[in-house]
C-alpha cells in the first residue's frame, strides 16, 4: 500500500509541475517532451512521469505527435472563447449552488477571500489578486458541494491555463481591475447573502467578460493568419 501512495502522489507532483510549466509556458507549444528530461528535471522515475504524461493528453495539454512523441499542444484562439462559455455556465452554476448551501464555517472562508481580494486591489499587486481569485472560484465550487461539477470544470481549465488573467496582467487596460473587483466582491457578497439567482447572473457576467476580453487580446497578439498558440 504504501508503495502505490509514493507513486500516487509522485505522479500528481509530475503532473502539476508540467501542468504549470506548460500553462506560463515555460514548455512552449509544440515542444517535445521527453520522459527521461523529465524525469531528471522533476527528480522522479519514469514511471510517474508517464503517467503525468497520459493525464496531460486527457486534459489536452499534450498529443502525441508521431516520432516526435509527446509535444505541448496548440490551442486556437476558438478553443479559448469556447471554453470561456462552458466555464460561464458551469461556474454560474456553482454560485447559485453555493449561495444555496453556504454554511456559517464556509461564509468565514468567503469574507476572508473577498477581503484578499480588496487588499490585493489596494496594493496593486496583480499576480496575489490573480491567484485569489483562483482560491475563490474553487472555494465557491467546493461550497456548492457537488462533485460532478468540479469534474467538468477541471476539464476546461486546462484549456485555459495559458491565458488565464493574461488580460489582467497584460497592463493594457489599467480599469480593468477594478472593474474585475467590482464583479468578485458583488458575486461573493450575493452567495453569502444567500441569493441563488444574483449570485449566479454575477458569476456568469464575469467569465462572459473574461472569455471577451482574453480573445480580444489575443487577436491582437498573433496575426490573423495564425489561429493558434
Amino acid at each position: 500500500m504504501g508503495a502505490v501512495a509514493v507513486s500516487a502522489d509522485a505522479s500528481d507532483r509530475a503532473y502539476s509541475r508540467i501542468r504549470d510549466a506548460i500553462a506560463e509556458q515555460t514548455f512552449e507549444p509544440g515542444q517535445h517532451l521527453q520522459e527521461a528530461s523529465l524525469a531528471t528535471w522533476l527528480g522522479l522515475s519514469r514511471t510517474p512521469v508517464r503517467d503525468a504524461l497520459r493525464r496531460l493528453e486527457r486534459d489536452g495539454l499534450v498529443e502525441r505527435s508521431g516520432a516526435r512523441g509527446v509535444v505541448v499542444a496548440q490551442v486556437t484562439i476558438d478553443d479559448i472563447e469556447h471554453a470561456y462559455l462552458l466555464l460561464e455556465v458551469l461556474e454560474g452554476l456553482a454560485a447559485r449552488l453555493a449561495a444555496q448551501r453556504l454554511t456559517p464555517k464556509d461564509a468565514l472562508t468567503l469574507e476572508r477571500l473577498v477581503q484578499e481580494l480588496r487588499d490585493a486591489q489596494a496594493r496593486n499587486d496583480l499576480q496575489r489578486w490573480a491567484q485569489v481569485d483562483a482560491n475563490l472560484h474553487d472555494t465557491i465550487r467546493a461550497i456548492a458541494s457537488y462533485p460532478r461539477l468540479s469534474e467538468l470544470v477541471g476539464l476546461v481549465y486546462p484549456v485555459i491555463d495559458r491565458v488565464r488573467n493574461t488580460y489582467l496582467l497584460d497592463g493594457s487596460e489599467p480599469e480593468r481591475l477594478g472593474s474585475l473587483q467590482a464583479y468578485h466582491v458583488a458575486m461573493g457578497e450575493a452567495v453569502l447573502a444567500r441569493d441563488p439567482e444574483l449570485a449566479e447572473s454575477l458569476a456568469r457576467r464575469l467569465f462572459a467578460e473574461g472569455g471577451r476580453a482574453n480573445g480580444a487580446l489575443l487577436r491582437r497578439w498573433i496575426s490573423p493568419l495564425r489561429r493558434s498558440f
